[in-house]
């Protein structure tokens, strides 16, 4: 199994999204940080007046940022049919040249969304090789090269977050417009956001049964 293609799967569905978990640490409704599920780009351009855009599409907004806390991230919006937030995604794009930095970001980032979300649904290194776990040295090295995936999942009633630590992001599945002003790092370090919709529990429901 490629680990990337999970990546690949995953852009392919949501897009970027920009805030500081430090900022409100409480779960606030259906929001994602600071930006609200269901606002327009007008909205969400309010939200991120002190980032840089530079992308504004039909159904997407990209801007760039740079906070104390998250270090530098590129902060993407998706909207619906109807011009409405639905998915969101930021991009950690700090470039360390020690990997192990990676792995102290995705630590610290979990330790804030716990004080905003509580406690995750699930929290695991995937691996086919379960003896690197045990090795701390080449834990980072691994997951740059597609051996490890790090994963943290909080589900919320409205909404589900995904904190994600795998190797690079590939610009394969990308359009022309995105791909250029994407920034790539050697390890992808996303948190992914999706508003569930309203009969997402009735298509598990028929998923489980058809088992």
């Amino acid at each position: 199994m490629k680990f990337k293609n999970i990546f690949v799967s995953l852009l392919i569905a949501l897009s970027i999204s920009s805030v500081s978990f430090c900022q409100d640490q409480e779960i606030k409704g259906d929001y994602f940080g600071n930006a609200r599920f269901g606002s327009t780009k007008e909205e969400i351009k309010e939200v991120e007046k002190t980032s840089k855009l530079v992308l504004d599409k039909n159904d997407e907004l990209i801007f760039n940022e740079t906070s104390e806390f998250m270090g530098n991230s590129q902060n993407v919006y998706s909207f619906d049919k109807d011009g409405k937030m639905n998915t969101a995604m930021i991009s950690v794009i700090n470039d360390h040249k020690d990997l192990a930095n990676y792995i102290a970001d995705y630590n610290k980032i979990n330790e804030a969304f716990i004080q905003v979300y509580g406690e995750p649904d699930e929290n695991v290194f995937t691996t086919q090789d379960e003896e690197l776990l045990n090795n701390p040295a080449k834990l980072a090295e691994a997951i740059k090269e597609g051996k490890v995936v790090a994963s943290t999942i909080w589900n919320k009633p409205n909404f589900t977050i995904s904190h994600l630590l795998a190797d690079q992001m590939k610009a394969d599945d990308m359009d022309d417009e995105t791909k250029k002003v994407t920034v790539f790092t050697p390890i992808s370090h996303l948190v992914l956001g999706q508003l569930n919709s309203a009969d997402s529990g009735e298509d598990e429901a028929e998923d489980i049964d058809a088992e």
